[in-house]
Protein backbone atom coordinates (compact mmCIF):
# COMPACT_ATOMS: atom_id res chain seq x y z
CA UNK A 1 0.00 0.00 0.00
CA UNK A 2 1.95 2.51 -0.83
CA UNK A 3 1.20 6.35 -2.85
CA UNK A 4 -0.76 9.52 -1.27
CA UNK A 5 -4.48 9.09 -0.49
CA UNK A 6 -7.41 11.74 0.49
CA UNK A 7 -7.74 13.45 3.24
CA UNK A 8 -10.75 10.83 4.39
CA UNK A 9 -10.26 8.07 5.73
CA UNK A 10 -13.08 6.11 4.94
CA UNK A 11 -16.56 7.25 4.06
CA UNK A 12 -18.78 4.76 5.07
CA UNK A 13 -20.32 5.08 8.60
CA UNK A 14 -18.44 1.91 9.93
CA UNK A 15 -14.81 3.25 8.95
CA UNK A 16 -16.17 6.72 10.88
CA UNK A 17 -16.82 4.96 13.99
CA UNK A 18 -13.80 2.69 13.95
CA UNK A 19 -11.75 6.48 13.17
CA UNK A 20 -14.05 8.14 15.79
CA UNK A 21 -13.34 5.86 18.37
CA UNK A 22 -9.36 5.29 18.29
CA UNK A 23 -9.08 9.55 18.13
CA UNK A 24 -11.06 9.00 21.37
CA UNK A 25 -8.52 7.48 23.53
CA UNK A 26 -5.17 8.41 21.09
CA UNK A 27 -2.94 11.91 21.96
CA UNK A 28 -3.99 14.68 19.55
CA UNK A 29 -0.09 14.97 18.36
CA UNK A 30 0.09 11.84 17.62
CA UNK A 31 -3.09 11.79 15.93
CA UNK A 32 -2.13 14.11 13.84
CA UNK A 33 1.06 13.14 13.18
CA UNK A 34 -0.39 9.40 12.33
CA UNK A 35 -2.42 11.42 9.39
CA UNK A 36 0.50 12.82 7.97
CA UNK A 37 2.06 9.86 7.81
CA UNK A 38 -0.80 7.85 6.61
CA UNK A 39 -1.76 10.55 3.59
CA UNK A 40 2.08 10.61 3.02
CA UNK A 41 1.78 6.62 1.87
CA UNK A 42 4.16 5.43 4.88
CA UNK A 43 2.00 2.58 5.65
CA UNK A 44 3.73 -0.01 3.42
CA UNK A 45 1.56 -3.15 4.21
CA UNK A 46 -1.54 -4.01 6.32
CA UNK A 47 -2.11 -7.82 7.35
CA UNK A 48 -5.07 -8.55 8.90
CA UNK A 49 -6.34 -12.01 10.36
CA UNK A 50 -8.54 -13.27 13.36
CA UNK A 51 -8.19 -10.85 16.32
CA UNK A 52 -4.88 -9.74 15.31
CA UNK A 53 -3.41 -6.38 12.66
CA UNK A 54 0.50 -6.46 11.79
CA UNK A 55 1.78 -3.55 9.38
CA UNK A 56 4.78 -1.81 8.23
CA UNK A 57 5.37 1.68 8.76
CA UNK A 58 8.03 3.94 7.02
CA UNK A 59 9.36 6.09 9.85
CA UNK A 60 12.70 8.71 9.74
CA UNK A 61 15.32 5.64 9.45
CA UNK A 62 15.68 3.45 6.26
CA UNK A 63 14.42 0.12 7.74
CA UNK A 64 10.70 0.71 8.50
CA UNK A 65 8.87 0.04 11.77
CA UNK A 66 6.80 -3.27 12.73
CA UNK A 67 3.03 -2.38 14.31
CA UNK A 68 0.93 -5.15 15.63
CA UNK A 69 -2.48 -4.75 16.93
CA UNK A 70 -4.41 -6.85 19.02
CA UNK A 71 -8.29 -6.81 19.41
CA UNK A 72 -10.29 -9.04 21.24
CA UNK A 73 -12.33 -12.02 19.55
CA UNK A 74 -15.72 -13.07 21.09
CA UNK A 75 -15.87 -16.36 22.33
CA UNK A 76 -18.09 -19.34 20.08
CA UNK A 77 -20.39 -18.39 22.78
CA UNK A 78 -20.94 -14.82 22.56
CA UNK A 79 -20.74 -15.54 18.77
CA UNK A 80 -23.33 -17.90 19.01
CA UNK A 81 -25.62 -15.59 20.56
CA UNK A 82 -24.72 -12.61 18.11
CA UNK A 83 -25.41 -14.92 15.20
CA UNK A 84 -29.28 -16.13 16.81
CA UNK A 85 -29.89 -12.53 17.41
CA UNK A 86 -28.96 -11.37 13.87
CA UNK A 87 -30.70 -14.05 11.97
CA UNK A 88 -34.39 -12.78 13.96
CA UNK A 89 -33.99 -9.72 11.56
CA UNK A 90 -34.83 -10.39 8.02
CA UNK A 91 -33.50 -6.77 7.01
CA UNK A 92 -29.79 -7.53 8.83
CA UNK A 93 -29.72 -11.07 7.05
CA UNK A 94 -30.49 -9.68 3.90
CA UNK A 95 -28.56 -6.80 3.51
CA UNK A 96 -25.13 -8.32 5.55
CA UNK A 97 -25.63 -11.15 2.76
CA UNK A 98 -25.52 -7.79 0.07
CA UNK A 99 -22.78 -6.85 1.43
CA UNK A 100 -23.69 -3.98 3.32
CA UNK A 101 -23.04 -3.20 7.15
CA UNK A 102 -26.39 -2.19 8.75
CA UNK A 103 -26.42 1.16 10.90
CA UNK A 104 -28.04 -0.26 13.49
CA UNK A 105 -26.12 -3.23 13.80
CA UNK A 106 -24.66 -2.57 16.74
CA UNK A 107 -27.73 -3.40 18.87
CA UNK A 108 -27.78 -7.07 18.00
CA UNK A 109 -23.85 -7.01 19.43
CA UNK A 110 -25.26 -4.58 22.62
CA UNK A 111 -27.91 -7.59 23.09
CA UNK A 112 -25.39 -10.27 23.10
CA UNK A 113 -23.74 -8.14 25.91
CA UNK A 114 -20.70 -7.37 23.92
CA UNK A 115 -19.38 -4.42 21.45
CA UNK A 116 -18.11 -4.58 18.05
CA UNK A 117 -16.22 -1.39 18.54
CA UNK A 118 -13.47 -1.34 20.84
CA UNK A 119 -14.66 1.28 23.39
CA UNK A 120 -11.12 1.96 25.70
CA UNK A 121 -7.63 2.16 25.03
CA UNK A 122 -7.62 -1.32 27.14
CA UNK A 123 -9.88 -3.13 24.42
CA UNK A 124 -7.14 -2.53 21.54
CA UNK A 125 -3.36 -3.76 22.55
CA UNK A 126 -1.00 -2.32 20.27
CA UNK A 127 3.40 -2.20 19.62
CA UNK A 128 5.74 -0.60 17.54
CA UNK A 129 9.43 -1.28 17.36
CA UNK A 130 9.97 2.72 17.03
CA UNK A 131 10.78 2.56 20.80
CA UNK A 132 8.71 5.61 21.25
CA UNK A 133 7.36 5.59 24.95
CA UNK A 134 3.79 6.99 24.42
CA UNK A 135 1.36 4.27 23.10
CA UNK A 136 0.08 4.76 20.59
CA UNK A 137 2.86 6.34 18.93
CA UNK A 138 2.51 8.47 15.59
CA UNK A 139 3.04 5.03 13.73
CA UNK A 140 0.59 3.23 15.29
CA UNK A 141 -2.02 5.94 15.00
CA UNK A 142 -1.25 5.91 10.84
CA UNK A 143 -2.07 2.10 11.22
CA UNK A 144 -5.57 3.36 12.92
CA UNK A 145 -6.25 5.40 9.89
CA UNK A 146 -5.55 3.13 7.55
CA UNK A 147 -7.87 0.57 8.76
CA UNK A 148 -10.39 2.85 7.76
CA UNK A 149 -9.90 2.49 4.71
CA UNK A 150 -9.74 -0.80 4.74
CA UNK A 151 -13.07 -0.77 6.19
CA UNK A 152 -14.00 0.88 3.73
CA UNK A 153 -13.45 -1.85 1.24
CA UNK A 154 -14.65 -4.50 3.22
CA UNK A 155 -17.02 -4.05 6.50
CA UNK A 156 -16.40 -7.50 7.16
CA UNK A 157 -12.91 -6.90 8.17
CA UNK A 158 -14.58 -5.45 11.73
CA UNK A 159 -15.94 -9.23 11.94
CA UNK A 160 -13.15 -10.92 11.42
CA UNK A 161 -11.03 -8.59 13.91
CA UNK A 162 -13.55 -9.70 16.25
CA UNK A 163 -12.91 -13.79 15.70
CA UNK A 164 -14.89 -14.29 12.35
CA UNK A 165 -13.89 -14.43 8.65
CA UNK A 166 -16.20 -13.13 6.04
CA UNK A 167 -17.08 -16.11 4.19
CA UNK A 168 -17.71 -18.13 7.61
CA UNK A 169 -20.10 -15.40 8.87
CA UNK A 170 -21.99 -15.84 5.86
CA UNK A 171 -22.32 -19.71 5.92
CA UNK A 172 -23.76 -19.32 9.40
CA UNK A 173 -25.83 -16.60 8.78
CA UNK A 174 -27.48 -18.38 5.45
CA UNK A 175 -27.79 -22.01 8.03
CA UNK A 176 -29.69 -20.32 11.14
CA UNK A 177 -32.30 -18.27 8.42
CA UNK A 178 -32.79 -20.86 6.25
CA UNK A 179 -34.08 -23.12 9.33
CA UNK A 180 -35.97 -20.58 10.36
CA UNK A 181 -37.65 -19.77 7.52
CA UNK A 182 -37.83 -23.69 6.94
CA UNK A 183 -39.52 -24.18 10.31
CA UNK A 184 -42.23 -21.63 9.54
CA UNK A 185 -42.95 -23.20 6.51
CA UNK A 186 -43.61 -26.28 8.20
CA UNK A 187 -45.58 -25.21 10.53
CA UNK A 188 -47.68 -23.04 8.00
CA UNK A 189 -48.00 -26.78 6.53
CA UNK A 190 -49.14 -28.36 9.78
CA UNK A 191 -51.65 -25.77 10.27
CA UNK A 192 -52.74 -25.78 6.56
CA UNK A 193 -53.21 -29.95 6.77
CA UNK A 194 -55.01 -29.21 10.29
CA UNK A 195 -57.37 -27.02 8.27
CA UNK A 196 -57.60 -28.83 4.62
CA UNK A 197 -60.69 -29.38 3.05
CA UNK A 198 -62.37 -32.60 2.29
CA UNK A 199 -64.07 -32.73 -1.04
CA UNK A 200 -67.44 -32.99 -0.26
CA UNK A 201 -66.65 -29.52 1.87
CA UNK A 202 -65.20 -28.21 -1.79
CA UNK A 203 -68.63 -29.38 -3.29
CA UNK A 204 -71.03 -28.20 -1.06
CA UNK A 205 -69.34 -24.97 -1.39
CA UNK A 206 -69.11 -24.83 -5.29
CA UNK A 207 -73.01 -25.61 -5.63
CA UNK A 208 -73.77 -22.98 -3.26
CA UNK A 209 -71.17 -20.24 -5.30
CA UNK A 210 -73.41 -17.81 -6.97
CA UNK A 211 -70.97 -15.02 -7.59
CA UNK A 212 -67.88 -12.83 -6.56
CA UNK A 213 -68.38 -10.38 -3.44
CA UNK A 214 -68.05 -6.80 -4.79
CA UNK A 215 -65.44 -6.36 -2.70
CA UNK A 216 -63.26 -8.70 -3.96
CA UNK A 217 -63.97 -7.38 -7.26
CA UNK A 218 -62.58 -3.80 -5.69
CA UNK A 219 -59.84 -5.25 -3.95
CA UNK A 220 -56.79 -3.27 -3.98
CA UNK A 221 -53.07 -3.64 -3.63
CA UNK A 222 -49.96 -1.35 -3.13
CA UNK A 223 -46.55 -2.26 -3.96
CA UNK A 224 -42.98 -1.56 -2.21
CA UNK A 225 -39.54 -2.09 -3.72
CA UNK A 226 -37.58 -4.41 -1.37
CA UNK A 227 -34.67 -2.03 0.61
CA UNK A 228 -32.79 -5.22 -0.68
CA UNK A 229 -32.59 -6.40 -3.91
CA UNK A 230 -33.38 -9.77 -4.17
CA UNK A 231 -33.26 -10.47 -0.39
CA UNK A 232 -34.65 -14.16 -0.57
CA UNK A 233 -32.03 -15.47 -3.14
CA UNK A 234 -29.03 -13.30 -0.78
CA UNK A 235 -30.49 -14.65 2.40
CA UNK A 236 -31.71 -18.61 1.64
CA UNK A 237 -28.38 -18.63 -0.37
CA UNK A 238 -27.63 -20.78 -4.03
CA UNK A 239 -29.29 -24.90 -3.41
CA UNK A 240 -27.22 -27.68 -3.62
CA UNK A 241 -28.78 -29.21 -6.57
CA UNK A 242 -27.86 -26.19 -8.61
CA UNK A 243 -24.93 -27.16 -11.15
CA UNK A 244 -23.54 -23.11 -11.48
CA UNK A 245 -24.18 -20.46 -8.60
CA UNK A 246 -24.46 -17.77 -11.47
CA UNK A 247 -26.75 -19.68 -14.05
CA UNK A 248 -29.04 -19.90 -10.65
CA UNK A 249 -28.06 -15.85 -9.29
CA UNK A 250 -28.84 -15.33 -12.80
CA UNK A 251 -31.55 -16.76 -13.82
CA UNK A 252 -33.66 -15.94 -10.29
CA UNK A 253 -32.54 -12.64 -10.84
CA UNK A 254 -33.90 -12.19 -14.30
CA UNK A 255 -37.90 -13.72 -12.66
CA UNK A 256 -37.51 -11.49 -9.66
CA UNK A 257 -37.08 -8.34 -12.47
CA UNK A 258 -39.87 -9.67 -14.48
CA UNK A 259 -42.57 -10.08 -12.01
CA UNK A 260 -41.62 -6.53 -10.54
CA UNK A 261 -42.06 -5.08 -13.80
CA UNK A 262 -45.20 -6.64 -14.39
CA UNK A 263 -46.50 -5.49 -11.18
CA UNK A 264 -45.14 -2.07 -12.01
CA UNK A 265 -47.02 -1.85 -15.38
CA UNK A 266 -49.74 -3.60 -13.67
CA UNK A 267 -50.47 -0.86 -10.97
CA UNK A 268 -49.83 1.86 -13.57
CA UNK A 269 -52.85 0.29 -15.70
CA UNK A 270 -55.54 0.82 -12.57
Amino acid sequence: MTGRIRNEFGSNWWSKKWNNAISSFTISSRVDKGREYARAGNVLSIDISKGEINALVQGGRSEPYKVSMELDSFTPIEWEKIMNIMARKAIFCAKLLNGEMPENIEEAFKEAKVSLFPKKQIHLITQCSCGDTANPCKHIAAVHYMLGLEFDKDPFVILKLRGMDKQQFLKALRTLRSGSEGDTIKRKARIHRRSRKTIEDLKREFESFNRLDIEELDMSFSYLTPEVKHGVIKTLGIPEFCASEDEFRCKMSTAYNNAEEETRKYLNRK
